[in-house]
């Protein structure tokens, strides 16, 4: 049992320290600060992801509040990366995409129906999409912002945009069953 609780504490600190590097990079991507502290900060974020991932699986440590940081520690670095991106002069639409798709996919996860999420996750993809992500706003991070390949980044924040509005859209289309469902059980409102 002791070494449960340690291999749990393990994974959940890893996520955590996500969420409060994805914080401290929103706090020193903008200082004038050396760029190894500021690409380290990201970096270290966008490891954890993979770090936490690893020990879940290999200490078979999961439960729901491990999941559930996980989820916000992810997109925690996520809509951290999209400000860090529209204050950096990338397009405000792809970027206001994927953060409405984050936020939408945050809230359809957390709520579960017969003890399923009711927007169900597929890591390989999402790591893909979330690696994608986070490299585009990592070479964004490390490019200085009179270089031409910025426009470069700014179509790869396109891609990001569609690739994260058609995954919402796919997902949310194979959810209709567990979305109905969630819809009858819930509470009718009454007008007096």
């Amino acid at each position: 049992m002791v070494l449960r609780t340690k291999g749990l504490w393990l994974v959940e600190s890893v996520s955590l320290f996500r969420l409060l590097a994805a914080l401290l990079f929103a706090s020193v991507a903008f200082q004038n600060l050396p760029l190894i502290i500021v690409v380290s900060v990201y970096g270290f974020a966008m490891a954890s992801d993979l770090v936490d991932g690893f020990l879940a699986r290999r200490l078979k440590m999961d439960t729901y509040f491990g999941k559930v940081l996980d989820l916000v520690s992810d997109k925690s670095l996520t809509i951290v990366s999209v400000l860090y991106a529209a204050a950096r002069g990338i397009h405000l639409l792809p970027l206001g995409v994927i953060a409405i798709r984050e936020v939408v996919s945050l809230g359809m996860r957390i709520v579960v129906v017969d003890g399923m999420p009711l927007l169900s996750t597929n890591r390989i993809l999402g790591g893909f999409m979330s690696c994608l992500l986070w490299g585009t706003t990592l070479w964004l991070a490390t490019t200085p912002t009179n270089d031409p390949v910025i426009g470069i980044i700014g179509t790869l924040y396109d891609v990001c945009a569609g690739a994260f509005a058609l995954n919402l859209i796919v997902r949310v289309c194979g959810a209709r069953g567990r979305i109905r469902a969630s819809l009858r059980e819930a509470p009718q409102s009454r007008t007096p």
